[in-house]
């Protein structure tokens, strides 16, 4: 699950400003920019996925230097989201991204996995009650991160 993107120059000299093109125009106008930025990504290992088994725990090695990061399939999210142990994960993460609104986001995100209306209703409501499990004892923070996973009307 991404935490973070961050996208800066390779160095701390050079301070990247918004130039208020589109990314079409800049990679028109100055091609050499996109060479000139690094992006970051930073991610919780909530699970994976090996011979079609989901494991809701550290992977046996850690990703190599040079792999890539892709979107996971709506398949592949319903997989790794279908037990909500994942959650407990994300209440105990120590960073500086507020773990409630990753809650939250992850929740949203999961639920929008699921082509049927019925089976993401039954998602959304499974993670809603996990949530209030979770912080049954924090009554302020549980409503704010279940008000957050509504869907949007849109």
């Amino acid at each position: 699950m991404v935490l973070d993107v961050v996208t800066s120059p390779p160095d701390s000299l050079h301070r990247p400003c918004a130039l208020g093109l589109t990314r079409e125009e800049l990679k028109r106008e100055q091609p050499h920019i996109f060479a000139l930025l690094k992006t970051e990504i930073r991610a919780v290992n909530i699970g994976f996925i090996q011979a079609g088994t989901v494991f809701q725990h550290l992977p046996p090695q850690p990703p190599q230097v040079h792999d890539f990061v892709y979107a996971a399939s709506p398949e592949e999210i319903i997989a790794i989201t279908a037990e909500l142990d994942f959650l407990r994960l994300l209440f105990h993460l120590s960073t500086t991204v507020p773990s409630d609104e990753l809650i939250a986001a992850s929740i949203r995100e999961a639920g929008r996995a699921y082509s049927n209306a019925a089976e993401r209703e039954d998602f959304l409501v499974r993670a809603g009650r996990a949530v209030c499990q979770l912080f049954r004892s924090d009554y302020e923070r549980m409503l704010s991160i279940v008000k957050k996973i509504k869907p949007s009307s849109t």
